[in-house]
């Protein structure tokens, strides 16, 4: 019997921020309610050892005063100690200095001797007061002195602690109470606050559904908070993309069935002109079946653009790496093309500021390079030129095509790289283009893991600029590039960032 695979549940961003903001709200107060009950123990503690000190200092001046006479008519101290003891539910030893009880409220130990280490060290003048807060008492022991500052006794007063121990429990519960009510006013706030935080992605989400049904003329509201505004904004610029490229994919799939169409319905009706001809002659074969070639090598052109492109899909893409002469590769292609440059009159011209060896897959750069620079000379103006560059540095090699030519629109600079996009179907046509070259161009240089720029001006001419790594292991991640082209817009102006992606 097969196990039923557990459904994975994930915490939504509502029951996060909930438990977050509760969790960090009830460590605080209970951090600071914790505080606030031990320094007010604390603080009640030393309130009442401060207390007993100074009653049990008043009573030893009168001790000394009086020359340990306490129970004299002449004075009412012994009506003192009783009455102080009482009060504070405590109770008051006398000792003088030969340890001889002199006085006890509790007349437990009247006149007995008592010897202990804390007494001891006041009689002796080692200590110059001792107090603690035990069982529930508050005891102090102090020194009394005569006219001469000398020792003559100490004086042991202890007093209840019940009554800061009773402040001490209503300051817990008040406390207590206080921070029940706090953690439901934070639980209602953290409530609407994580409502309030995650109403904007819900409506989102909701918006999203029915776009990803097709919906593609939808857009995200760009409102509410500044994340959910630029995630709008940017998922509408990815929708408006993905629209221009269904549509513009449409377009394409109409205009290559009209392109396959066209050199198919040629040579059927050279065909039929040749079968109902009867007289015709070999010459007139001969210039028949020459138009058919033409129309059957237009209709190889199409497919082998449309297969190179499939090749050269990143995703679908096998690389065949090998170490290469870049100088040489450029030559070849430069002797290639030199024959079209000279039937226009175009100053082809090539230099190289370094011998680059680099890993790459011969036969894709080869098809890039020649791409760019076919183009250059199909779409420039008669007697331009055309300038390419080869340049390096440590980590990446650069290569520059630029011409003289036509340009390309602004509103198509965007647009060029799309592979079923074509700035001008008529110019394209006279070229003999498909609208496919800089589709298959930049697929083969993501397969390289490299970057390729667009700089161009209509009437001007345009420039395209190759970033390539020199080995495999140098291919710059997602996240690093795309933190680099960031950097570069904020810290490099057009002409700047040109020169340093040309490597120049």
């Amino acid at each position: 019997m097969e196990e039923k695979k557990k459904k994975k549940h994930h915490m939504s961003m509502r029951t996060f921020l909930l438990i977050a903001i509760s969790s960090l709200v009830l460590i605080v107060v209970a951090g600071i309610s914790t505080g606030v009950i031990y320094f007010s123990g604390q603080t009640a503690a030393n309130s009442l050892l401060d207390q007993t000190e100074e009653q049990a200092e008043r009573l030893a001046d009168q001790i000394a005063l009086h020359h340990f006479r306490i129970q004299s008519s002449q004075n009412t101290l012994d009506a003192d100690l009783s009455e102080t003891a009482f009060l504070a539910g405590g109770r008051i030893l006398v000792i003088d200095q030969n340890y001889r009880i002199q006085k006890d409220t509790f007349s437990f130990q009247q006149d007995a001797y008592i010897i202990s280490e804390n007494i001891m060290a006041v009689m002796s003048g080692e200590k110059e007061r001792q107090r603690w807060i035990r069982n529930s008492y508050a005891e102090v022991i102090l020194p009394i002195k005569d006219e001469k500052g000398e020792i003559i006794g100490v004086i042991v007063s202890t007093a209840t602690t019940k009554p800061i121990e009773q402040r001490y429990d209503l300051i817990v519960r008040n406390t207590l109470i206080l921070d029940g009510i706090v953690l439901v006013g934070v639980l209602i706030a953290a409530f609407l606050i994580s409502r309030m935080s995650v109403r904007g992605l819900r409506d989102m989400n909701r918006r999203i559904a029915y776009i990803s049904e097709g919906n593609l003329e939808a857009k995200l509201p760009e409102k509410g908070f500044s994340e959910t505004r630029y995630l709008a904004k940017n998922y509408n610029g990815v929708i408006s993309q993905l629209a221009d490229i269904d549509s513009t994919r449409q377009e394409f799939v109409s205009d290559v069935s009209h392109e396959l169409k066209t050199p198919i319905t040629s040579m059927k009706v050279l065909a039929e002109s040749l079968l109902q001809n009867e007289g015709a002659t070999t010459e007139d074969y001969r210039e028949f079946m020459s138009d058919i070639v033409n129309e059957i090598d237009r209709e190889t052109k199409i497919i082998n653009d449309l297969l190179a492109l499939v090749k050269t899909d990143k995703q679908n893409a096998v690389m065949n790496y090998a170490e290469t002469n870049i100088n040489e590769l450029i030559d070849v292609i430069m002797r290639r093309v030199t024959p079209l440059a000279k039937a226009r009159n175009i100053e082809l011209t090539y230099e190289s500021y370094k011998q680059v060896m680099a890993e790459v897959d011969e036969v894709k750069l080869s098809l890039v390079i020649s791409n760019l620079v076919e183009n250059a000379i199909k779409y420039n103006v008669d007697s331009g030129w055309v300038r390419i560059t080869l340049n390096a540095d440590h980590k990446f090699f650069y290569i520059k095509v630029a011409d003289s030519g036509v340009g390309i629109p602004e509103d198509a600079k965007d647009k060029v790289f799309e592979r079923f996009y074509r700035v001008g179907k008529d110019r394209s046509r006279d070229t003999g283009g498909t609208g496919l070259g800089l589709a298959i161009a930049r697929s083969a240089i993501n397969a390289h893991g490299g970057t390729i720029k667009l700089y161009s001006e209509s009437g001007k001419g345009t420039t395209f600029t190759v970033r390539l790594p020199i080995h495999q292991e140098d291919i710059t991640s997602a996240d690093e590039l795309i933190d680099e082209v960031m950097s570069e817009d904020k810290e490099y102006g057009s002409t700047d960032r040109k020169d340093k992606e040309t490597g120049e």
